[in-house]
């Protein structure tokens, strides 16, 4: 920050300290004001057309603003009307802009012009002499009737306001502190009179009965009616004092509180200091500390009773936003997200769910509390409550009502509050959902299994899904409950950081342990140029050593799950194999991790490679390979031999059709008969 002080920064800080820290301690800037009446390019211009001419003030009022609108046609206007009026009230033979001030302070005067003295009865040569001798000394009668001189060292001083409000400048310290400082730094000159140019800024508007030529006809004529007028000011040493007074307290600032007065609606922090509206200036060019990043956005979901809002409420200091009354075994601090009645007198007011719900919202944007984890418990609620209430507001039954736009209303309003909640500035978001299982997907061959997911919308869920970190499943087995990371075409989850294990126990601290695991492995790849890398398969070689690679698989780049990590369904899949301890990968999986087969001797043929191969090998192991729900043939290995008895000819799973006997060449005919069609067989 800049030592020296000028009379604006003092004023601002004077007036309001916040505004103060912002523009000079902060140094932000802002959206530049395209109004046509925005003072600082008026001021501008205004000084420009009496230091250079009209033309050159409108040529930078034009080149202002990108866009020019009747308004400022109008400012125009106003500037070519009084701009002449004002510089013919200056006297000629001026400076404009002078910079004044040292190591302590800096200012500009907008115009000190030297004065005229009196030479009756003095001895002075009239300078209008030729070479100051015209023959005789002068006796108080000039023979070339000159009776004044310009000043050397005496002046006057003018500064310029584009204004309506006189009685500010009057009591203003600026003036005094430009002739404080001027004499100081320049021994010898003084400044004998000062005045402000107060310039008036005509008010009209054009009235909805007039046209826009009348308008400006009666704009015109209140121009030629508006005059310009020189204040004249009264120097005041005390106001030097003041100055000086209210610098120290600048400097010594430490705090500096915001000042709501009548000036706010000319500042241009308002918006941003009043409500907070940040317009996404530009950050500073550096990588951010992903290490450093500890926030938490999460969207659970599992079947009723399995402990959601349990194990939120592990979470440290939360605040639940809960939908369903669902708060009975939880100790965390809540608001009831429901409908509203309060009765006065005869009159019932009802406030609706998601009125509730903004409210909280709002409030929790304030940041005035000491929550460090938000809990929204049901999602699914939330959504139906913003249904009632965007119907309620549009006056309508249903969205069909309104079948073009009230789909999408709903939930634009939904996603839109829920970003706003997401984007806090709290250490743990929560979204809590119901699984629904009540939908089938089919698949190609025809037959149907369940989904998993969160019960909204599809469209919804995927918008949510895009704001979360992860989405993870709470899946409850008796009194077992763990918290579940998988996806796959049936289950609804995943996320942008990836996790090693895919099933962990309902605790907090284990939940913790995972993330910041995942995110220190993000943060890592970002570090070297990427995304965080999966674990390679080790590669195989077709050796009597080594189990055999699958022919024409590629590695899996994913690092498979423990063993004790299979859901249900894959538990069941290994009973069916005749493997319910786990102890063998079905097909092989990446390795043949059987019971281990004694090496053949050198020069003897190991004994798997005479047994025949499973002609739907390929396609075995591609399905399982694009959904791992769906469990390997148990009697194929990894190189899609078959170890069933009687081979894959008595194998009832393979759905192909066998190959048919090769029937015999027919013998060469010098003569052959002509080809008829075959009769089709019945």
């Amino acid at each position: 920050m800049s030592t020296r002080f000028s009379h604006s920064r003092v004023e601002v800080f004077d007036r309001c300290p916040f505004k103060y820290r912002l523009r000079y301690v902060d140094g932000l800037d802002t959206i530049p004001n395209t109004d046509a009446d925005n003072a600082l390019i008026l001021g501008t211009a205004l000084h420009t057309g009496i230091e250079e001419g009209v033309e050159q003030a409108l040529d930078f009022y034009k080149n202002s603003f990108p866009v020019l609108t009747d308004d400022h046609i109008h400012e125009m206007m106003k500037l070519e009307a009084m701009i002449p009026k004002a510089k013919a009230m200056l006297p000629p033979g001026g400076t404009f802009e002078l910079p004044i001030g040292n190591a302590d302070f800096i200012g500009f005067m907008d115009y000190l012009v030297p004065v005229d003295e009196d030479l009756s009865g003095k001895t002075e040569i009239c300078d209008a002499c030729p070479k100051g001798d015209c023959g005789s000394a002068y006796t108080g009668s000039c023979p070339c009737g000159k009776f004044t001189a310009r000043s050397k060292d005496t002046f006057d001083l003018y500064d310029f306001k584009y204004s309506n409000n006189a009685k500010n400048y009057a009591v203003s310290g600026q003036l005094h502190e430009y002739k404080y400082w001027y004499e100081l730094t320049h021994p010898g000159h003084r400044i004998r009179n000062m005045y402000f140019l107060i310039v008036p800024k005509p008010k009209i508007r054009q009235k909805s009965t007039e046209t826009l030529s009348q308008f400006r006809d009666r704009l015109q004529a209140a121009l030629k009616d508006a005059e310009p007028t020189l204040m004249p000011v009264q120097y005041n040493p005390m106001k030097i004092v003041d100055f000086l007074t209210d610098v120290k307290h600048m400097v010594e600032a430490t705090d500096f509180p915001k000042n709501p007065n009548h000036f706010c609606g000319w500042c241009e922090y308002e918006e941003y200091c009043q409500k907070g509206w940040d317009y996404m200036l530009l950050p500073k060019n550096e990588r951010r500390d992903l290490n450093a990043t500890k926030k938490k956005v999460v969207w659970l979901y599992g079947a009723p009773f399995s402990g959601k809002t349990f194990f939120a409420n592990q979470f440290p200091d939360p605040l639940m936003l809960n939908t369903d009354g669902n708060i009975k075994f939880v100790d965390a601090p809540y608001i009831a997200i429901r409908d509203t009645v309060t009765v006065e007198g005869r009159i019932t007011k009802r406030k609706l769910a998601y009125e509730v719900f903004m409210d909280a919202v709002a409030e929790l944007e304030k940041k005035q509390n000491d929550f460090r984890t938000i809990v929204v418990d049901l999602l699914e609620d939330v959504y139906e409550s913003c249904r009632v209430y965007i119907c309620d507001r549009q006056g309508w039954k249903h969205e069909s009502d309104d079948s073009f736009r009230a789909w999408d209303m709903v939930r634009s309003e939904f996603l839109n509050t829920l970003k706003r909640l997401v984007n806090l500035d709290y250490e743990n978001i929560i979204l809590i959902s119901h699984e629904d299982r009540s939908r089938d997907l089919t698949r190609k061959g025809g037959d149907k299994i369940s989904s998993i997911k969160p019960n909204l919308q599809d469209k919804v869920a995927n918008k949510v899904a895009g704001m979360v970190d992860l989405v993870a499943r709470i899946v409850a087995d008796d009194d077992e409950r763990v918290l579940s990371f998988k996806t796959s075409e049936v289950i609804f989850g995943g996320g942008r950081l990836t996790v090693r294990d895919k099933e962990i126990p309902l605790t907090y601290d284990a939940f913790c342990e995972v993330y910041e695991e995942a995110n220190q492995k993000a943060a890592g790849a970002v570090k070297r140029g990427g995304n965080a890398p999966a674990t390679p398969a080790p590669e195989t070689t077709d050796t009597p050593t080594t189990a055999p690679s699958r022919r024409g698989r590629k590695a899996k780049t994913v690092t498979p799950p423990p063993a004790g990590n299979y859901d249900p369904a894959e538990d069941a899949a290994k009973a069916a194999c005749g493997d319910p301890d786990g102890t063998w990968t079905p097909g092989g999986g990446e390795k043949d991790d059987s019971v281990p087969v004694d090496e053949p001797a050198t020069g003897d043929t190991p004994p798997w490679n005479d047994l025949p191969k499973c002609p739907d090998g390929e396609r075995i192991f591609r399905q399982h390979d694009q959904n791992p729900e769906i469990p390997l043939c148990p009697s194929i290995d990894a190189g899609h031999r078959c170890h069933k008895e009687g081979g894959p000819d008595g194998c009832p799973l393979w759905d192909r059709p066998k190959a048919q006997a090769e029937e015999p060449a027919p013998k060469t005919d010098a003569n052959p008969p002509r080809r008829t069609r075959k009769k089709r067989e019945e």
